[in-house]
């Protein structure tokens, strides 16, 4: 744009080393003629020596009392067009009344740079974990969420992210539809955090919206599931695998179990804590409690289970106790079911499967209190599979 736009510029008049405009604002060099050492003069739309014809290599803006050596991403001005569009900008938000001064000082601009303000925001999640209030499970996939972000925004100034960089990361995404789904959940999660403490002033930017198709579940009959659990040969390997299968409970919760937690007396079981990676936590992981019969087949094979005189758990390993190891437990269940021409994964294997022959006997809703589904649409997802039961719309 000119310097003589009208609405920008009333009149122009040169002052020692730089431009003085009707409005607020200066433009001015970086540093002296390297060759005579004198001020630089304005001659037409630029700065020069009038002697050497040398410019400025550096610019800078005088404005609101406070000198700006850097555009948002903080790159120097290297041109006195460049800082010229700044000035131009500012001005603009000055007569728009949104003018912010953060969004070009330096001081000011960098923790606001996408970079620096989601590792502070990491860094309240890490505390958080540290205070028990979010699992470390959890923490575990922002921290690649929040690389992947860096990745994409890096310096962006984290109030000048809008629709078109949000809709720009979405299309740049290439993972599974869930993966998608909550990589774009934690962005805005972190964006409205930065709104509510005050670093956002307006709305967030809108997220495009997009469906997500409902996950297959896989599941296999429980004879095929009772001849996996069968053949394992290890007594608290099969114990672990058939708690986990007959009570429906997630691997995670199995792990948690402590011998207190067993009404043997009255054939029930409290599932009140799980783990989070390696580290316990309370309640279930949809942080309920929920008390549980007890499978008669079940309970036989927890009499029969040694206890460890040190460790509380009824599923441990090794001489200290420990408990026992997940991640064990699905390279168990995917070695003894492929034995069987099987290949689910351990959770399909177990809960799904059982849950899903439950549903098909008994109905939505006793399993649905069952397993603690706050939504019977979850629990309602294991009877779609029960393709017997609409065989009859056939035609015979």
């Amino acid at each position: 744009m000119p310097l003589t736009t009208p609405h920008l510029y009333n009149t122009i008049s040169p002052y020692p080393g730089g431009w003085k405009m009707s409005n607020d604002g200066r433009i001015y060099p970086r540093g002296k003629c390297p060759v005579c050492g004198e001020k630089f003069q304005p001659v037409e739309n630029d700065l020069t020596c009038p002697l050497h014809l040398t410019r400025p290599k550096r610019f800078y803006i005088s404005i609101k009392h406070k000198s700006i050596y850097s555009d948002p991403q903080g790159h120097s001005f290297s041109s006195y067009e460049q800082a010229r569009r700044y000035l131009d900008r500012m001005r603009t938000e000055i007569d728009e009344r949104n003018f912010d001064l953060s969004r070009y000082v330096a001081q000011k601009l960098k923790p606001l740079r996408f970079s620096n303000w989601s590792g502070a925001w990491l860094e309240k999640k890490e505390k958080e974990a540290e205070l028990g209030r979010k699992a470390p499970a959890y923490l575990k996939v922002l921290k690649i969420y929040i690389r992947k972000y860096q990745d994409f925004f890096k310096k962006t100034d984290i109030r000048q992210i809008g629709a078109k960089q949000i809709e720009e990361f979405y299309l740049s995404l290439n993972g599974s539809p869930k993966y998608t789904l909550n990589l774009m959940s934690a962005l805005h999660k972190l964006l409205a955090d930065a709104k509510r403490w005050g670093d956002i002033k307006g709305e967030i930017p809108v997220f495009p919206t997009f469906e997500i198709p409902e996950p297959e579940i896989r599941t296999i009959d429980l004879d095929a599931q009772d001849q996996i659990i069968n053949s394992i040969p290890d007594q608290m390997d099969r114990a672990f695998i058939l708690f986990t299968a007959r009570e429906m409970v997630r691997p995670s919760e199995t792990r948690a179990l402590w011998w207190d937690d067993l009404d043997l007396r009255h054939d029930r079981i409290t599932i009140r804590r799980h783990f989070s990676l390696n580290e316990i936590r309370p309640a279930t992981k949809a942080r309920q409690i929920k008390i549980l019969p007890l499978d008669g087949e079940v309970k036989a094979t927890l009499d029969r289970l040694p206890r460890h005189l040190g460790s509380p758990f009824v599923f441990w390993k090794g001489k200290m106790g420990k408990p026992f190891s997940e991640s064990w437990a699905r390279k168990l269940w995917r070695r003894i079911s492929l034995t069987h021409g099987v290949n689910i994964s351990l959770y399909q294997g177990t809960r799904h499967s059982s849950a899903t022959e439950a549903v098909n006997r008994v109905g939505v809703d006793q399993v649905q209190e069952f397993l603690h589904h706050t939504n019977r649409a979850m629990t309602k997802r294991y009877a779609k599979i029960d393709v017997e039961s609409k065989r009859k719309v056939l035609r015979k």
